[in-house]
């Protein structure tokens, strides 16, 4: 079974913390972040900082091969470190390359759920690290589907072993995610809520969207 691990900055830390991940994830994923954020602070200017800390946490699932071989799950929430470094925390669940990652938009809400009250309990007064690393060591995995087998053939067609009104609805989901990232929650004062998609990460003009639907940037 998948273990989830973190990766982020925290209030009660001077740096950055990680655990449960590996080195070609934590280099891919900060290096998505870092661009994503110099850009927004580019693009916002003086209301950055403002748009920043009121942002949403944001549920996402990014498909295989983007941030390494395997596919991601988990949430993400704006937070800052000890000294004042603005950097966001996230919670990340691995997922097996076959991983069905449609399933986890209507099959999983309990599991976001205690993710995302995890990462809030770290904004607490008296929020302590090594209760957040404890906690999102007892997190689990939700329940995971494999996706539906494919195959390519020569004519351009896209085959499934589709034999069900389900099974074809499953085949057609499919394709929504193959190569693509997905982002959704509750939204804030300043996004509504919703789900979007990107063709790969989330490119570093687009992430103001996540911050602020007043940013520019296309989904």
């Amino acid at each position: 079974m998948s273990t989830p691990g973190f990766y982020g900055k925290l209030a009660v830390r001077g740096d950055f913390i990680h655990r449960g991940l590996t080195p070609g994830f934590i280099e891919a994923w900060d290096a998505w972040l870092t661009a994503g954020l110099s850009a927004s602070r580019q693009t916002l200017g003086e209301a950055w900082l403002e748009a920043y800390l009121v942002s949403p946490l944001w549920r996402f699932a990014v498909a295989p091969g983007l941030l390494g071989e395997q596919a991601f799950t988990g949430v993400m929430m704006p937070s800052v470190d000890r000294v004042g470094r603005y950097f966001p925390l996230t919670i990340v669940l691995p997922l097996p390359v076959h991983s069905d990652l449609g399933h986890l938009l209507g099959a999983a809400e309990d599991w976001f759920e205690r993710a995302e009250n995890l990462l809030l309990s770290t904004l607490e007064a008296d929020a302590e690290a090594e209760a957040f690393e404890r906690g999102v060591g007892e997190l689990g995995s939700p329940l995971l589907l494999d996706a539906l087998p494919v195959r390519s053939e020569a004519s351009g067609g896209l085959v499934w072993p589709a034999d069900t009104a389900a099974a074809r609805g499953l085949a057609l989901m499919q394709q929504g995610w193959q190569g693509a990232s997905l982002w959704w929650g509750r939204g804030s004062e300043r996004v509504a809520p919703g789900l979007v998609r990107f063709a790969g990460m989330p490119p570093a003009q687009a992430f103001c969207s996540l911050l602020s639907e007043h940013g520019e940037g296309q989904a």
